[in-house]
This record gives C-alpha cells, structure tokens and sequence, in this order.
C-alpha cells in the first residue's frame, strides 16, 4: 500500500492525471461547442481560440520560457514570481486597449466588434490561467495546477447546464473567460501570499529580454507556420472547410496539448541533468522520447482507423465527408511528434536564434506554396502544407545540433 501510494502520489503521475483532466475538459468543450453553435459561429470560436494562441505564444516567448531556463538560477523567487505577473498584467492591458482601439474601425454590425467584450474575457482569462499553470508545473506545484484546473471543470459545467437552453457565442466566450479568471484564484493567492517588492526587477527584465528578444520572433513565426494554412483556407474553401479543418485541429489539439505540457514539464529538468552532464541530459531525452513514441504511435494509427467515426462523433453528421482530414492530421502529428525532443534540446542549448530561423523558413516556404497546395489540393494541400513546413524545421534544427556537438539522432 505504502508502494501504490507513492506512486499515485508521484510528480510524474499526478502531471499526467493533471493533463488528463486539462485536456479532457477542453476537448469535451470543443465537442460541445461544435455541435451546439452552427458553422459559422464555431468558425468564428475558432478564430478567437486561434488570435488567443497567437497571444499566449507571445506571452509565453517572453515571460513563461526565459522563466523556465532561468528558475533554477534565481536566488530571489518571491521577486521573480512578482516581477512575471506584472509583466503578464502589462502585456494584457496592452492587448485589451489595441481590441478597442480595433472596434472603432468595425463597423457596428461586424460580430467581432459587436462582441469584443466577451472577446476580451475569453483571452485576459485563458492567458490569465495559462500563466499560472506553467508557472506552477515549473516549480513542481503539481497539487496547485490540479486544483486550477478542477475548478475550471466544475465552473464551466455548472454554468453550461444553466444555458443548456440557451446557449451563443457570446454566452460561451463569458463562460469560458470567467471560469478561466476565477481558477486561477489560487495562483493570485499564491503570489500575495509570497509577494515580496520587485526590486531586481530590472535584472529580471534584462534576463527576459536576452533570451525573449529571439523567442518572441519566433513565436509570431511559428503562429504564422501553423496557422497560416488554416486561415488562408476559409478565403479559398469556405467557412465550412476552416470549421471542419479546425474542429479536427481541436481534436488533435489533445496530443498538442500533452506534447506541450511534457515539454514544460521535463525541459526544466533536462536543462538540470545538461549543466551537470550533456551525456546524460542526451540519454534522458531519449528515454522519454521512447516512451512517448509508443504512446503516441497507438493513438495516431487509432485515429487513422477510425477517421470517419471520430469526425462524426466530435462535431456530427454535418461534418460527416471530412473523414479524410483526420487521417491526414495523424500523418502531421507524428512529425510532430518527432519535432519535440530536437526542440527541447535547443532550448537547453539556448540556441533561441536558430528558431526564429527555422520559423522564418518554413513560413517562406508556406508563402511561396499555399496557393498552388490550396487550389489544387484543398484541405490536403492546406495539411500537407503543414507536414512540409514541420520536415523543414526538423532538419534544420537537427543539422544546427548537429554543429553544436549535441546530435539526437544519428
């Protein structure tokens, strides 16, 4: 008993059933809103949640990553913690003040502008999580970010069985924003509770700017690699093509989600193992990438299999002849996947220049193909699009590693 107790209590296990509930939650809400709001509406839910991603990438470039490298060299934590979350207020005062300014330009019946406040609730309250979650798995307060994240779980379920009648676009982006803002209460908890004057703030700031100056330029690069395709497809398919191709994208975003939370989790720790021994760290990040390969080699030949059913299953009938994109969007996630351990050890490396490069081509090559791959291809031009500009980052990362004495794979 005293065995099964430490291991369900172990960090890696409780990071794991942590992720299964995060990941759960979103994809179930997804499926949700997929089939209650029409076409259109998910299709502009998906614009929203992409613009959120473009923002969290940005906020994460220049506040959560530097953070992860830098936590185990800080002496002052308390300072630090401080300093993060003003940062993270600044950044999104200044996005709150640029959708306003934007809405002036709308005109009044434009759903973008006619909601912009539901808009602003939805991102301030998934960035305002996102920040505090990650902050959290970095310095191992696994219990905090599972607590995070069952509030959130209760909050929208309770609110969406209230509407279950009567449920919008708008209802769901207030929903979602304020079920976001009120879990994080524990993490806002946590820095009064620890607050300490940010003093060295400005080392703190000089420290982010060193290693945030190349990761925000890849962050508006790598946006634009993943998403370009998607957007660029519902001026050349449809709305109905950006739904389908988005509600997929949603589903995969599970595995993208566990991808990401892994890397959150262990680079910290491979940096650990890489300052006392680059050996080690190499070995350890091929120890993990094994195990996932396994884990994520069962899920994609499974939802290969099972395309048509599972596209039916998440959104409906209606979307019942894009069977085919899920098959494609597995072949994508395994090159994914393949991307992750030559990323991590780039990090550790602290090669952030060689990322905006590797962005920077592969969103050349998006330019240069996307009309020939869309007009000729449809959505397995917009995804085959995606596999090609993933292939390229991977080789030119592996080959920069390569020169730098650090190769993963032979």
């Amino acid at each position: 008993m005293h065995f099964i107790k430490k291991f369900v209590l172990s960090p890696s296990v409780l990071v794991l059933a942590d992720q299964a509930l995060f990941s759960g939650t979103n994809f179930l809400l997804t499926l949700f809103l997929a089939q209650q709001l029409d076409i259109k509406n998910f299709g502009v839910f998906s614009t929203v949640v992409l613009v959120t991603y473009l923002l969290m990438s940005i906020t994460n470039a220049l506040i959560i990553q530097p953070f992860q490298v830098a936590i185990s060299k800080i002496s002052k934590r308390k300072e630090y913690y401080v300093s993060l979350f003003l940062g993270l207020a600044a950044l999104l005062a200044l996005f709150m003040f640029l959708v306003k300014l934007l809405v002036l330009f709308l005109p009044t019946d434009q759903v973008y502008g006619s909601q912009s406040n539901a808009i602003i609730c939805f991102v301030v309250g998934y960035l305002l999580q996102d920040f505090f979650r990650k902050i959290f798995l970095a310095i191992a307060h696994i219990g905090t970010v599972l607590l995070i994240d069952s509030l959130f779980l209760v909050l929208i379920a309770l609110a969406f069985f209230v509407l279950k009648d009567d449920i919008t676009l708008f209802h769901s982006l207030l929903i979602i924003g304020f079920a976001n803002i009120i879990s994080a209460v524990p993490g806002l908890y946590f820095l009064v509770k620890n607050y300490e004057t940010p003093v060295s703030w400005r080392s703190f700031l000089q420290e982010h700017i060193s290693q945030g100056k190349w990761l925000f330029s890849v962050a508006i690069l790598q946006w634009c690699s993943s998403n370009f395709f998607v957007l660029i497809s519902g001026v050349y398919l449809g709305i109905e093509a950006l739904g389908a191709l988005r509600l997929v994208q949603s589903f995969f975003g599970i595995l993208n989600i566990v991808l990401q939370t892994v890397e959150n989790y262990f680079l910290p720790k491979v940096a650990f193992i890489y300052n006392e021994n680059a050996a080690k760290a190499k070995k350890y990040l091929l120890e993990i990438t094994a195990y996932g390969a396994v884990l994520f080699g069962l899920l994609l030949t499974v939802l290969f299999i099972f395309s048509n059913e599972i596209i039916v299953l998440a959104g409906g009938s209606k979307y019942g002849s894009y069977g085919y994109v899920v098959k494609i969007m597995a072949v994508l996630y395994f090159f994914i996947f393949l991307s992750y351990p030559v990323r991590i050890a780039v990090r550790i490396l602290v090669l952030n220049k060689i990322f905006f490069i590797g962005y920077l081509i592969s969103f050349v090559c998006s330019l240069l193909t996307f009309h020939f791959l869309l007009k000729y291809s449809g959505l397995y031009g917009a995804v085959l699009g995606l596999i090609i500009n993933q292939i390229i980052m991977i080789l030119y990362w592996q080959n920069q590693l390569r020169k730098n004495q650090f190769v993963l794979w032979k």
